[in-house]
Order: C-alpha cells, then sequence, then structure tokens
C-alpha cells in the first residue's frame, strides 16, 4: 500500500472514532459535555432556634413567640433579662421529662442545655459556635473554588430547614431566620457563582419547617430566586440541573404531618413525584450520568428523632430499581443528626449537623438497616458538613466536623463514602 493510500485509510479511521465519540457524547436530547472534576458541599438542618429581641417590656410578646414554638405556658417559661432589663439573658422551660434552658444574647440563642428533672444531668444540644463554624469553613472552601484553588467547591446542596418558621415574618425582607442565613452564609458567597453555567451558588430542598406559618413558601422564594430557572414555585417544588456529567434531583417530602413521618408535599404528590424521579432516572441512564444525586429532606432510613419515611412512601422503592445501571447517592436531613446507610447498592447520608438542636434520642420506629456513621457507638455533639469530590466514574465523600467535646482533637474528618 502506497504512504499515500496509508495516509488516507489513517485520516479515514481518525475520522470515524471521532465521529463515534460525538456520537457517544450526543447521546439523548442534548449534548453531554466530557466529565471533568468538581467538589460541592453537603449541609442540612441549619435552622437555629427563636429570635427573641427586645427586654422586659417585650415580655408579653416574647411569651408568644415561645408559645408558638414549644406549645409553652406562661407557668411554664421563665425569662430571665440583664440588670437593666432591657435584653433578654435565658430562657427555662420545664418540658416533659427534662428542662431546655436557653442562653441569648442580641435576641439569638447562643447555647441551648437539656437538664434532666432531677436536675443531674445536662446535654447541650446546640451551641452557636457550631453553626458559626459550618459557615466558616464553607466560606472558605467556596472561596477557593471561586479562585480556582485545587479542591476548593463549586456550590452548596442543602438538605432543608433553613428557618425556624414563618410566625414573625415571611419573605426574606422581614423574616429573621432567613435574614440570619443571608448574613452568615449567602451574602459571604463569592459574589459570581463559581459554576458560570449554574444561576447560583446555593441549591435547596424544601424542608418542612419552610412551610411553617407560610404555606407558599415565600421566604424559602425569596432567599433563593435562582430556583425560577429550574420551574420551582410555590406550586411546584421540585427541580433537576445536570453538572459536568452528574445529575442533581431535588424532592418535596412536604410539612409537618398528623404522623410527623409522613411524605405530605401537595406540590407535586408522592406518586406524582416519584413518576417525576423515574423519568429523570431513564434520562440519567440514557445519557450515562456518572452519578445521580438525590435530595428531599425527609429520611429514607434513620436511628434518631422523628421515624424515617414509611415503607409506601419512601423513595427507594422506586432508586433501588437503577442502583445496578446507575451510582446513585441520596442526601437527606430533618433528623439533627448525622448517619449514613448503604441500602441495596444505594447511598443514604443523612447530613443534620448544620447547627441546629441536636437529637440523641432514638425514633420509635428506627430502621433495621445497620448504621454506618456511629456504628452503633456513643453519640454526641457534632458541627459537620461533607464535601464531594468527582472526577469522572470516581467519587470521595468526606464529612469535616467540629466535636466541641472532643477538647484535644475537635476538629477531625471521617471518608464516608469512595468509588
Amino acid at each position: 500500500m502506497s504512504v499515500k493510500n496509508k495516509i488516507g485509510l489513517t485520516m479515514k479511521t481518525t475520522m470515524l472514532l471521532t465521529g463515534c465519540l460525538v456520537c457517544f457524547l450526543c447521546i439523548g436530547s442534548g449534548l453531554v459535555q466530557a466529565a471533568a472534576s468538581f467538589s460541592f458541599l453537603v449541609i442540612g438542618d441549619t435552622r437555629t432556634e427563636p429570635f427573641l429581641p427586645g427586654g422586659q417590656e417585650q415580655k408579653v410578646k416574647i411569651l408568644q413567640v415561645l408559645q408558638e414554638r414549644f406549645q409553652s405556658s406562661s407557668k411554664d417559661t421563665e425569662l430571665t433579662f440583664d440588670a437593666l432589663g432591657e435584653e433578654l439573658v435565658s430562657v427555662k422551660i420545664v418540658e416533659s421529662g427534662y428542662i431546655r434552658t436557653m442562653k441569648y444574647k442580641n435576641g439569638w440563642p447562643q447555647l441551648i442545655v437539656l437538664t434532666d428533672q432531677e436536675g443531674q444531668k445536662n446535654r447541650v444540644v446546640m451551641r452557636s459556635s457550631g453553626r458559626n463554624w459550618v459557615n466558616d469553613r464553607i466560606i472558605a472552601e467556596m472561596r477557593k473554588g471561586a479562585a480556582n484553588i485545587e479542591n476548593g467547591a463549586s456550590f452548596i446542596v442543602h438538605g432543608g430547614d433553613i428557618p425556624l418558621f414563618g410566625f414573625q415574618g415571611k419573605s426574606l425582607a422581614n423574616n429573621p431566620y432567613y435574614q440570619l442565613f443571608d448574613t452568615e452564609l449567602l451574602m459571604r458567597l463569592p459574589i459570581k457563582p463559581n459554576v458560570p453555567a449554574l444561576p447560583g451558588n446555593l441549591f435547596s430542598a424544601v424542608g418542612n419547617h419552610a412551610s411553617w406559618v407560610d404555606s407558599e413558601i415565600i421566604g424559602f422564594r425569596s432567599t433563593s430566586p435562582w430556583l425560577k430557572q429550574f420551574g420551582f414555585s410555590a406550586q411546584n417544588r421540585i427541580y433537576t440541573f445536570v453538572h459536568n456529567n452528574c445529575s442533581f434531583i431535588f424532592l418535596d417530602s412536604g410539612g409537618w404531618s398528623p404522623e410527623g413521618t409522613a411524605w405530605s408535599s401537595n406540590y407535586p404528590k408522592f406518586k406524582e413525584q416519584m413518576a417525576y424521579l423515574t423519568d429523570q432516572l431513564e434520562v440519567a441512564k440514557a445519557n450515562r450520568r456518572d452519578h445521580v444525586f438525590v435530595v428531599y429532606h425527609k429520611p429514607s432510613f434513620n436511628q434518631i428523632g422523628h421515624d424515617p419515611l414509611p415503607e409506601d412512601q419512601n423513595p427507594h422503592e422506586y432508586l433501588k430499581k437503577y442502583a445496578k445501571e446507575l451510582s446513585i447517592f441520596v442526601f437527606n436531613s430533618h433528623v439533627h443528626t448525622t448517619e449514613r446507610y448503604l441500602v441495596e447498592g444505594i447511598n443514604y447520608q443523612v447530613m443534620g449537623g448544620g447547627g441546629a438542636p441536636q437529637k440523641f434520642t432514638n425514633s420509635k420506629n428506627p430502621s433495621p438497616q445497620k448504621e454506618l456513621y456511629w456504628q452503633d457507638g456513643h453519640r454526641f455533639e457534632e458541627y459537620n458538613y461533607l464535601k464531594i469530590e468527582v472526577d469522572g466514574s470516581r467519587i470521595n465523600g468526606t464529612i469535616y466536623r467540629f466535636r466541641p467535646l472532643e477538647t484535644l482533637k475537635p476538629f477531625t474528618t471521617e471518608v464516608v463514602f469512595q468509588k
């Protein structure tokens, strides 16, 4: 064969291979970009307890807020003010089985301690320094990402529960809890999104507290207006986006329900959401996504706090059908603790260490599946965030944590999954 013919054959072979590559990338309805490495952060349950500005003269209004939050009466509640009576210093509420003491400064709780009725045992369930540490570290990770420093984070995924309720105001302009979240985290993020293709830096599922005295989730929508670009609204509280050949699917498990754990959303209802989830999983399969990340507030599996979702209202029954074909990771919150499960090939990570009062008591109907984070060990106060590093099919998940009771080593990390 002549040199000319060999060159022609080589060119044809190269063109054929290139065409095959283009066809491989042009799967589905749109062009799939070649995967690139990136990192993102996961947090959940970041809300605090009641904002109570004012002093002795506002006592009646302070008691009104506490009654809405804890269903407490004035005879169960003791308020302490500073020497001038101008600022609240502490709140003590007698509840069933224990006494709740909350130390206040500038209207915000700084420390929450539960004490048994005999006054013998104290347990810290929340300190503002824990939430501040989480926010500070997230800001540092995001600024590294904006500066294109290696391993810096591109965006944040939130499992839900940013506010306490809408009782004191609904929109960002007048809700103290969204304003606190905005001041402590959102306003400190890089001005422009680290990822030009995405409209914002933070993407959250709707938590049950978002609709408490705010049925239209006005506060949630005004704090994350960029979600409108995904079709998110008061009537449609689910959305999806694709980033670097990975699918991110956000569902809405609803607000509080009489059962406490039911999937109670009507925007849309459970069956409609599962049809949407199935469609998105089919799209991910057809487009050969490297990973699928599914986010909804109430957990499929947990052992602490509220009960897990019941089997007939649990997305796991739909997700497990795709476990052999897709790399699926689920992020939940709601129960104010950190837990991990590997169930029928799907990784479930419960992220509840974002700053809300932590839970340590068992749920009434805990999941029988093995919990892999604490592994039946003693649980204690922990504030944390999860960092996900993706490089094509490879993935690494590391929890960065602050444990105030571990004085000699308060800051540690743990790899929770790796592929």
